[in-house]
């Protein structure tokens, strides 16, 4: 049952203190010709070398962290080897849990789909409205699921799933994504949306046994390492967008003073200028921290004049609010300015990360 007679599936599995269901698991991957299997001890200590040996035995190549890293670094050390002593040029990788979650039936399914999809990001994805599911487990895919394409506008249904695969062409991206624990897989899919690597799914089984409490899940610490990753970008706009508004506050203001000496008593005249000075400064600021902070666009072409129109845009459809507001719904126009001003931030947001800086398809 190969899958491909000229090139290699290698199957990466990181494992923390596993037990024999990951010498079953192995024995049931190799009946669908899955052959080259590498095993990630990720610091499981002596009680449990007893199990990785019989794995070397076996056939698997073993590597070893001689202390717990995390998941993230224990991936990112299997890769590291494939890139090393297998043919970078033809390998396809499938990365699967030790806890018997992933079936080596889906196993095969997402090698053969990576076939298909060369230059993607596979994923193997649960459906959660099945039964049997651990409520935690259930709730913290589907917050994560909600808010990740609220926030990146790729809707997936599994999010934390550790069954993917993807072809040698992505090798390199996969080991340069940041994060070395739990987080790291959630950060991969931003990494890919942000890098314009496409992601495809495959519904695979939901296999949870004695309620998933094999888990090396950190409720607290890796909770909210996640909620830091799918955040993060979000978080750096708003600090953009602070840090814009202090400079267009700070400089407008600066500039009325300065520019009275100057300009008399022409004030209207003096105001103008200084809050379009202002404004000018600001945007190219905020156009700057937005380009190399937020989307870390440095090859984005034509980004500049994007931005411009966007805040033309965003200006046009700012007053338009407002006016309506005031006029259909007689909101006080101060009201309505923040209301106005606080959903387009959030269009601005999502308009910035797909159209502005938006990544352009790589060749791989």
């Amino acid at each position: 049952m190969d899958i491909h007679k000229d090139d290699e599936t290698i199957i990466l599995i990181p494992s923390l203190e596993p037990d024999e269901r990951l010498l079953s698991y192995v024995r049931q991957l190799r009946k669908y010709g899955l052959t080259h299997i590498v095993i990630v001890d990720d610091g499981s200590g002596e009680a449990y070398q007893s199990i990785f040996e019989e794995l070397r035995e076996n056939g698997c190549v073993l590597l070893r962290h001689t202390q717990n890293l995390g998941k993230g670094a224990a991936l990112k050390t299997g890769f590291q080897f494939i890139g090393q002593q297998f043919d970078a040029s033809s390998s396809f990788i499938v990365t699967a849990d030790s806890d018997g979650q992933h079936a080596a039936e889906d196993v095969y399914r997402l090698a053969k789909e990576a076939r298909q999809h060369p230059d993607a990001l596979v994923l193997g994805v649960r459906n959660f409205s099945e039964g049997g599911i651990p409520p935690k487990s259930l709730l913290g895919n589907r917050m994560t699921s909600f808010i990740f394409a609220m926030l990146y506008g790729k809707k997936l249904s599994d999010t934390q799933t550790g069954l993917r695969a993807f072809g040698p062409g992505l090798l390199a991206f996969m080991q340069d994504v940041r994060g070395t624990r739990f987080e790291y897989e959630l950060q991969m899919l931003i990494s890919c949306i942000q890098s314009g690597i496409p992601i495809h799914t495959v519904p695979i089984q939901v296999i949870y046994e004695n309620g998933n409490a094999g888990t090396h899940f950190k409720a607290i610490q890796d909770s909210a390492r996640v909620m830091g990753v799918l955040f993060s970008n979000f978080l750096r706009f708003i600090s953009s967008s602070v840090a814009s508004s202090v400079v267009d506050l700070a400089i407008a203001w600066f500039l009325i003073d300065f520019l009275r000496p100057i300009l008399g008593q022409q004030d209207y005249l003096r105001i103008l200028l200084a809050t379009v000075i202002a404004r000018i400064i600001s945007i190219v600021v905020n156009f700057v921290l937005n380009r190399h902070f937020v989307f870390r666009k440095e090859d984005s072409q034509g980004s500049l004049w994007r931005y411009l129109t966007l805040c033309g845009f965003v200006i046009v459809l700012s007053s338009t609010g407002v006016y309506l507001f005031h006029t259909i719904f007689f909101m006080d126009e101060k009201i309505a300015k923040f209301v106005c001003d606080a959903l387009l931030f959030l269009l601005s947001f999502q308009l910035q990360r797909r159209w502005v800086f938006a990544a352009r398809r790589k060749q791989l």
